[in-house]
Order: C-alpha cells, then structure tokens, then sequence
C-alpha cells in the first residue's frame, strides 16, 4: 500500500490546485462573510492537513489485507479506503475553492471539511479492522 499511499498523496495536491486554478470566478459574485471566513478556514485547514498528514499516511501505508478469497478482497477495499485521506483533504480543498468562485458560499464551505471526514474514517477504519481484515503492524 506503500506505493498507493504515496502516489495518491501527489495525485491529491495536484487535483485540488489544478481544481482550484481551472475555475473562473464568475460574474457578479460577490463574497459574503461566509466567502471570508471560508478563505481563512481553508488557509487552517491547509496546515492542519498538512501537520496530520505523517499520521493518516503511515496508516495508510501499513494497511495491508490479512486474508485471501473473499475477505482479502474486503480488506484491500478497506486498505484503499483508508489510504485514501489525502484524497479526501486534497479535493475538498479544491473543490471548496472552486465553488467559493462559483458563488456556492454555503456548500463551499461544507465541503473543505471533507478532509476531516476522510480523516476520522481512516481512523475508525483502522482501528475496528486491524487484526481482523487488515494485518496488525508487528
């Protein structure tokens, strides 16, 4: 899952600024209070990313799937999830700021959080299926 984990981090940053760039603002938008608080909410959540990104990433590189047949294919697909969290915080951001240009205040800022989502599931994730469908670190 190394590797996965690795190239979907980069995929992540790519995606969500190339998201961010391509977006043209839109006329006659004009930002409301929320656009602001917004703006900086996504500058925090950046950091904060960025700051848990060795933590989410290690969970995502040592989820690997314990059993063959058909349990060793829910456990890939729960390893994929799980080293999915910079997906989740890369796209999110992305497209917060994509809908922020759009005039979309409200869903702008619901979606910037997706990051936080993909975190906690990477967590929870972890924690119940380790030892179970996914083999336990030592």
């Amino acid at each position: 899952m190394f590797l996965y984990t690795a190239l979907e981090a980069v995929a992540a940053i790519v995606l969500g600024i190339f998201i961010a760039a391509r977006t043209k603002k839109a006329e006659g938008v004009v930002y409301s209070t929320l656009d602001k608080v917004g703006c900086a909410t996504n500058i925090i959540l950046t950091v904060v990313y960025a700051c848990l990104s060795p933590f989410y990433l290690f969970l995502g590189m040592i989820s690997t799937p314990k059993h063959d047949g058909i349990l060793g294919i829910l456990g890939w697909i729960v390893s994929v999830i799980i080293a999915s969290a910079a997906l989740f915080c890369g796209l999110g951001l992305g497209y917060s700021v994509s809908l922020r240009k759009q005039g979309r205040s409200k869903l702008s800022f619901a979606v910037q959080f997706a990051g936080v989502v993909g975190i906690g599931l990477t967590v929870l994730l972890y924690g119940v299926f380790v030892g179970d469908l996914i083999s336990p670190l030592n």
